[in-house]
């Protein structure tokens, strides 16, 4: 695994040829998991953080998330599949598959 900073500050990790579907997507989603609290300002979220339920969640934070996302892994999701995401894991899984798709 390799170690790789996003532009908006985070550290991720990318997989190798040899890595795991599950394990990119863990890689990912906890990546996800500090642009979230970053985004919130809300610490010690998981992956099971329901965006809906945060205290800061507004729609405002929805696409600077988006935004965030999008350049931290160098992929464009489709708003609407973006937007009926319910969790941070849930968005993990449409970051890990969008990677897939490049």
């Amino acid at each position: 695994m390799s170690e790789t900073t996003g532009t908006t500050g985070t550290t991720g990790t990318t997989g190798t040829a040899g890595s795991t579907g599950t394990t990119r997507t863990a890689d990912v989603t906890g990546a996800l998991v500090g642009l979230v609290e970053r985004v919130t300002g809300l610490p010690g979220l998981s992956p099971a953080s329901r965006f809906q339920q945060l205290e800061n969640w507004t729609s405002l934070a929805a696409l600077r998330l988006l935004t965030d996302v999008e350049d931290a892994f160098g992929v464009q999701l489709d708003l609407r599949t973006y937007f009926a995401v319910a969790d941070v894991a849930g968005l993990g899984g449409l970051v890990t598959a969008a990677l897939a798709d490049r």
